[in-house]
């Protein structure tokens, strides 16, 4: 029995009466969790959903989440998980791809969710059901389209799981699209449970159970692995938070004795600098953390720093990728593991560096990461093509530069796509912005390659102020010039309030690229 929906049950039978899941002032039991998750599969079934259907899963954080997605798992359906700050046009393509028959939507006023989830389901005629979490106004029931409460009621509190094969897939999760259309990637119920032993082999269970605080979104990848899964395989009481608040997430780090918690980057900054947080609340927790970890992007060796000096805590930084289920390469220890390292391979995950040849480059040298192992996803639904180009003989081509010292720790040097070339000389983006980063005044960091007429590319420096701080450009590429060889140092830096980021807050290049592009082609027209 693979079927991951196993977890729950094993944690409901027990710990019935250990909390699971607290939202808003809400908590619920293993017990009702696992009734609720029942009500759900016997509604599916009800209409008509089964084992290897399809069902898509349009959520933020909190219960409802966790109860639907379980439903689906039990009845050995495939969870499609669509990321709830889509607009229409793009869920109805996700729903389109992945062949969903049915979906489930959050439908409150609080968001645009709901209406874009609805609009897009007019537009899938293969997707039959749709069922909508506290729908607000601009939802229209009727027929085929009612409530997720409709979905339930007066259904049976117990449905054991369904069987499941190693291989059958258990999620649908589309990739964020920086390098094109979305693709779904597929995991199997395997690739999850086995990513989860992976990590519990280094972080133990808490025998008591003990609690998270999930404040990632749950329709990513690392905030359904790494929490949500490995939360209630190791039976953990877990605080879901709808959407990121650096204030709230400490009064709930506080209110709720929680002593270990684990963010992207920007999530850090934000707690360090947010005016919503008491340099007393920060006292506080100084005292009550126990451990930190950071994932879904880059992590500045400064902020690593920063946040283990505030906190008087050790601070992991992981690695991993949608494709990768996702955790591959992470600290296995909390101490001597250097700044700036994503740690090593996990157990059962093999990593290689390589060269454009596909031939091992040697220690110290950057060069394309590669994983193999238990973590890599089954493949891209429907697309066979792009299967083979992202897994060559087993190994997964993640686009990642790395290099690796003589310990055997890993560190991010940027995207493969993403490396520019000065003058003949390899410029990586991740380096540049990890020493910009360490400047007192600037906030965040991203750095790309421009045109230019004799060096071939030029490196173009975005950032923003730290709050309460102005930055000169002309300032920046001075101070710069000072911390890095002359091919390295940006020429030009672009000062912006803001900068595009994603879900997780990794900053969306894309969205930077297509503005120069944009901002080249007006000036070539006025030329």
């Amino acid at each position: 029995m693979f079927n991951l929906a196993t977890n729950l049950e094993s944690a409901a039978a027990m710990w019935p009466d250990r909390e699971a899941v607290i939202f808003q002032g809400v908590r619920l039991s293993y017990r009702e969790i696992e009734k609720q998750a029942s009500q759900v599969a016997n509604g599916l079934i009800a209409a008509g959903i089964g084992r290897g259907d399809h069902v898509a899963l349009v959520c933020p954080s909190r219960t409802e989440f966790v109860t639907a997605y379980y439903g689906i798992l039990k009845i050995g359906a495939t969870v499609v998980c669509v990321s709830a700050l889509l607009r229409g046009r793009e869920i109805a393509y996700q729903l389109d791809n992945s062949d969903a028959k049915a979906m489930i939507a959050y439908g409150g006023s609080d968001m645009d969710i709901g209406v874009a989830a609805q609009a897009a389901y007019r537009q899938v005629e293969a997707c039959r059901h749709a069922w909508f979490i506290t729908p607000g106004e601009g939802i229209e029931l009727s027929g085929d389209v009612a409530t997720f409460d409709d979905l339930t009621a007066g259904r049976e509190e117990s449905h054991l799981c369904a069987e499941a094969s190693s291989e059958d897939t258990a999620v649908i999760l589309y990739t964020s699209g920086t390098t094109g259309r979305p693709k779904g990637a597929e995991l199997s119920h395997a690739n999850i449970i086995m990513n989860i032993l992976c990590i519990t082999r280094v972080r133990p269970p808490d025998p008591s159970g003990g609690k998270t605080l999930i404040a990632l979104p749950l329709f990513h990848v690392m905030a359904q692995t790494v929490s949500m899964h490995l939360g209630i395989y190791c039976a953990m009481t877990m605080v879901l938070l709808q959407r990121f608040d650096a204030g709230e997430v400490v009064r709930l780090l506080l209110d709720e004795g929680i002593v270990g918690f684990s963010g992207v980057p920007t999530m850090y900054r934000a707690i360090l600098d947010s005016p919503d947080v008491s340099d007393a609340d920060r006292e506080r927790l100084k005292e009550q953390l126990l451990s930190l970890g950071a994932g879904g992007a880059s992590l500045p060796a400064d902020l690593q720093r920063e946040v283990m000096r505030r906190f008087d805590v050790p601070m992991t930084n992981g690695y991993g990728a949608t494709e990768t289920s996702p955790a591959s390469c992470f600290p296995q220890t909390l101490e001597g593991v250097p700044l700036g390292s994503i740690g090593s391979a996990g157990w059962g995950i093999d990593l290689r560096i390589v060269d454009d040849q596909n031939q091992d480059v040697p220690r110290g040298e950057a060069g394309e990461l590669l994983v193999r192992g238990h973590c890599v996803m089954t493949g891209y639904y429907k697309d066979p093509e792009a299967t083979a180009e992202a897994i060559r003989d087993g190994w997964y081509c993640t686009g990642d530069l790395a290099r690796m010292d003589d310990a055997g720790f890993v560190y991010i040097a940027g995207r493969k796509k993403e490396m520019i070339i000065r003058g003949g000389f390899n410029v990586y983006p991740a380096e540049i912005e990890a020493v910009l980063q360490e400047h007192p005044d600037i906030g965040q960091a991203a750095v790309l390659g421009v045109p230019h007429p004799t060096h071939g590319e030029e490196v173009k420096a975005f950032v923003t102020p730290m709050p309460g701080q102005a930055l000169d450009p002309e300032v920046i590429i001075a101070w710069s010039r000072v911390q890095m060889a002359a091919y390295k140092y940006p020429r030009l830096v672009e000062v912006r309030d803001s900068l595009p980021l994603g879900p997780t807050g990794k900053v969306l290049k894309r969205s930077l690229i297509e503005a120069e592009a944009q901002q080249e082609k007006e000036e070539e027209a006025a030329r």
